[in-house]
């Protein structure tokens, strides 16, 4: 099949969703689809062996939420970033002789289906999240398909648009995430005690990952120190609630950095910490961190409780709850027998949530086309 995998971010930053892009359009690729992955003008990226790559520009949401009307409306701003790339990639959508569009976001349904009618390809509606806009409803109806990245997702979708989509999860690769012998000199690099407990944060800094429940959790654990791994917005918001209650010493930031770079990092972390209390459909973190054998302690929302088998490969507690999530961190950090047994367990129960399973979800869809 010859099969575009379209999304505007997919090739001007990182994230769940863009990965989720990438490694579908490798996995397709290796069973011998032609696949086009379409995105904005941005960074050049490393693109697998029989990918096509192709970018077109557009107007960013930073632009439209400068104007004074649209300053607080960001569901109208990513809608107009979208439509901007949608006008200058319609002319190929339309001609490129594709079987389906795939796209990530119910944003990209008007190009879409709009090439669907000049060029008869099918439209798939990827749904990752809750981005909803005025006018929306009627858009998803005429898609062809749609699948969802969890239950708790294709729920919300089922009440925005009337139907169910698909569930299909996200997927991680099992031969990057694995797990790999601790970094004995992670600790000296940092500058922490040889024996410190390593509590660790991957994602993207925004207010809803819930980071500052973690370091607020952070004083009623002593000795522990909590790794932040990612960039964004709300860093100097964090930095200033870690000099305020007093744990300079005990966070470190890391920076984005490279998936490459995550499997030793989770390796030699005693917990990950997932706690968003917003927009988290999934949690392909969670899902990585076990890949390598790392235990878990998350929120209780969105997606964390089908990725995470609670009491068996991590703990769920209530969100935005800084005592709730210490009290079972310290019990995980007490008990090393039973993080123990978690970390054995954790790498099978990840397992599904391998490419190749996921990929033949996805082709199921395409094919039922």
């Amino acid at each position: 099949m010859r099969v575009a995998l379209y999304n505007l971010t997919s090739t001007t930053k990182f994230g769940g969703v863009e990965s989720f892009v990438w490694d579908l359009a490798r996995e397709l690729a290796g069973r011998d689809h032609e696949v086009t992955l379409i995105g904005g003008i941005g960074p050049r990226r490393e693109v697998a062996p029989g990918v096509r790559v192709i970018t077109f520009p557009f107007v960013p949401r930073s632009f439209w939420q400068s104007i004074p009307p649209l300053r607080r409306a960001y569901a109208e701003a990513k809608l107009l970033e979208r439509l901007t790339m949608g006008l200058s990639a319609l002319p190929h959508l339309a001609s490129g002789r594709y079987d389906l569009i795939h796209i990530q976001k119910p944003y990209d349904l008007g190009p879409a289906l709009l090439a669907r009618r000049l060029g008869g390809a099918k439209v798939i509606l990827g749904c990752h999240g809750e981005d909803f806009y005025r006018g929306d409803r009627p858009l998803a109806r005429m898609a062809d398909a749609a699948v969802s990245c969890s239950r708790f997702n294709a729920e919300t979708v089922a009440r925005r648009y009337g139907f169910t989509p698909k569930v299909v999860f996200n997927g991680i690769d099992l031969d990057l995430f694995r797990p790999l012998p601790p970094d004995a000199d992670l600790r000296g690099r940092l500058g922490l005690p040889e024996n410190t407990p390593l509590l660790l944060f991957v994602g993207r800094l925004q207010p809803w990952k819930g980071v500052e429940t973690a370091i607020r959790a952070l004083t009623h654990i002593p000795t522990a120190a909590l790794l932040v791994a990612g960039a964004g917005e709300d860093r100097p918001r964090l930095e200033q609630i870690i000099a305020e209650v007093g744990l300079g010493t005990r966070v470190r930031f890391l920076g984005g950095l490279d998936r490459r770079e995550l499997p030793r990092l989770y390796s030699s972390a005693d917990l990950l910490l997932a706690t968003s209390y917003a927009s988290e459909t999934f949690g392909i973190g969670p899902v990585e961190a076990q890949a390598c054998g790392l235990p878990v302690v998350a929120s209780r929302f969105g997606g964390f409780p089908e990725v995470v088998d609670e009491g068996r490969t991590g703990i769920l507690v209530p969100p935005r709850n800084p005592q709730a999530l210490a009290e079972a961190i310290n019990d995980l950090l007490a008990d090393p027998s039973r993080r123990a047994a978690m970390s054995a367990a954790a790498p099978a129960w990840a397992a599904q949530f391998a490419w190749p399973a996921v990929t033949d979800s996805i082709e199921a869809v395409y094919r039922s086309l």
